[in-house]
């Protein structure tokens, strides 16, 4: 259970110094930066200017995070030192906004590693709370994982080993502490993690400054610019604010080129649905999504509405050669009314919706208010088992409050490109990206049903609550197994394993579509529907969780442990 002493919490005199970052220019740069600047030149080196010079309320240039230099290399490991301290962040106009981050900077940096080639990362914790690291999506030895109870105690360190066996693709790392996983990612203890494959780079896909990572959060801010830490008892943190890379609302100046954007929704809880929209229009433009959470996928999917869950990743292109200069396009949260899936829902079933809500759930704190209702009518409209949410084509009405757990704040400003000048391209997006290896349903060995819900009290994963000491699920390596993820519960829920990357075999029935067609470690389970994965896990014996990504959902126990054998 979550400490009560943290439930509400005002961030405030976390520190007063910036740390310095030994980085290189950009998320594929050279040019490393050697010596630790100072902490004002580090701070200016992560945020450009905050003198108002773009248009309301896109007046900050977008940051890009620096990628971290390794302090040694060798023949098979690149060697990495990384230090955990509060520090200072140009986050909105205004006075600056004290943070803790990886190295005291918010999002940390970039950590840029090579397929099959070992990184080491030295995390020092010199802040004032235990901490764990957790590298999200990564096939890891249990002591590396970012274990909840395996803390780095403050004024420690902690060797995390990370072999890279796996997919090119965009990852994370962030904290992952028994109980206090949302307000210490919400501090800004989060950082992209990129793994690279040259045979990735024969696709002649946009790459360095037209490769950006894009890390979306939203936040509450006090009067003097510091966070607000005031999660909803039912929904988790939702704020009224939208960070990109550590900024609000910030603008990008684009060429008339494909720029390749690696988008986390890194929110506690709110989910997205990220679309570029013309300055003035309501017409969302096409971009193409090329790889979700674990790689690539086997061709580009072509879509003008794309459903984010928390801690989910997509790389999408966009293709900026089809605007004049001086074009501006906002990128919006068309999920702005954040109903969470439960509420004013459309004919066509709206986004987050399933089949409808099981009979007599009720949640809420205020009196009379509750959700579910009889079976078929529920939460996802007339059409039992629609998965319309996932097409991008009907995405419900606007809401701004949730039963007892309202009002919550909507959110639909989330950045936006300004098209600043004219560039030739020689970038491309093949027809056939890669070759994504499903696991065949006839091999698997068995089921496991993993139900989610709510007692009243705790959200809850087969009606338990999170007991380190106990062991929930067992599994075997190298074996493949289904589980059915079947949400009981009146909101969604945002399912993550570790170890594994899994396969979505199909949702209430029905296939997934094809933007989540390759390899998953994240999905969303919408409420009264059942989502089934296929994974095999690998490589690694010992004790990994599974848990609800909405971060404070995830704090209050909404978490079980599987036990890996050989």
């Amino acid at each position: 259970m979550m400490n009560p002493n943290r439930a509400t919490t005002t961030l405030f005199g976390i520190g007063w110094i910036a740390a310095a970052t030994s980085c290189s220019s950009g998320p594929g740069g050279a040019g490393d930066r050697g010596e630790h600047a100072s902490s004002v030149a580090a701070l200016s080196d992560l945020v450009s200017s905050a003198s108002l010079v773009g248009d309301p309320p896109f007046e900050i240039a977008l940051p890009i995070p620096p990628v971290l230099a390794p302090t040694s290399r060798d023949a098979s490991t690149d060697y990495y030192g990384v230090t955990i301290r509060s520090g200072l962040a140009q986050m909105r106009a205004g006075a600056l906004t004290p943070i803790v981050g990886f190295d005291g900077i918010a999002p940390g940096p970039t950590i840029v590693a090579t397929r099959a080639r070992t990184v080491q990362v030295t995390q020092h914790n010199a802040w004032t709370e235990n901490l764990s690291i957790h590298n999200h999506g990564h096939k890891v030895e249990a002591s590396s994982d970012g274990h909840p109870t395996d803390y780095v105690a403050p004024g420690a360190s902690k060797v995390y080993t990370y072999p890279n066996d796996q997919n090119a693709g965009t990852y994370w790392y962030h904290d992952h502490t028994m109980d206090v996983t949302g307000p210490h990612v919400y501090q800004g203890l989060a950082g992209f993690y990129i793994i690279r494959d040259p045979a990735e780079d024969t696709l002649e896909l946009p790459a360095g400054a037209y490769d950006i990572p894009l890390l979306i959060q939203d936040k509450n801010f006090n009067g003097d610019n510091s966070l607000a830490y005031e999660p909803d008892e039912f929904l988790g943190l939702v704020g009224d604010t939208a960070l990109v890379n550590g900024v609000a609302t910030p603008y990008l100046d684009v060429a008339t080129r494909k720029y390749r954007f690696r988008v986390l929704n890194g929110s506690n809880a709110r989910p997205l649905a990220v679309q570029l929209r013309v300055r003035g229009s309501d017409t969302a433009q096409a971009f193409q999504v090329i790889a979700s959470d674990g790689g690539l996928l086997e061709a580009p999917v072509e879509l003008t509405t794309l459903p984010v869950a928390p801690a989910e990743r997509y790389d999408l292109v966009v293709d900026f050669s089809q605007y004049p200069v001086g074009t501006k396009l906002d990128v919006v949260n068309a999920f702005d009314g954040a109903s969470f899936g439960v509420s004013d829902w459309s004919d066509a079933g709206g986004l987050w919706s399933g089949v409808g809500g099981p009979p007599g759930i009720g949640v809420g704190r205020s009196p009379g208010i509750g959700f579910g209702g009889p079976p078929g009518i529920g939460f996802g409209g007339p059409n039992a088992g629609d998965v319309s949410w996932l097409d991008g084509t009907d995405w419900g009405d606007d809401a701004t409050s949730l039963g007892g757990a309202g009002p919550v704040p909507a959110l639909t400003n989330l950045m936006e490109f300004v098209v600043a000048r004219s560039e030739a391209d020689p970038s491309v997006v093949p027809t056939r990206l890669g070759n994504v290896q499903r696991l065949e349903l006839g091999d698997a060995v068995g089921t496991k049903q993993i139900v989610f819900g709510f007692d009243g009290t705790d959200w809850t994963l087969n009606d338990l609550t999170y007991d380190p000491a106990r062991l929930d699920v067992n599994s075997e390596l190298d074996q493949i197994y289904v589980w059915s993820l079947t949400n009981q519960s009146p909101i969604p829920h945002p399912f993550h394993k570790h170890l594994a990357q899994f396969n979505v075999l199909d949702i209430n029935g029905r296939a997934p579509p094809s933007f989540m067609s390759g390899w998953k470690d994240t999905v969303m389970v919408p409420p009264g529907s059942t989502v089934r994965i296929l994974f095999k896990d690998e490589t690694f014996s010992g004790t990994y969780v599974f848990h609800c990504h909405n971060l404070e959902h995830e704090d209050h126990g909404m978490m079980l442990q599987e036990q890996v054998g050989r």
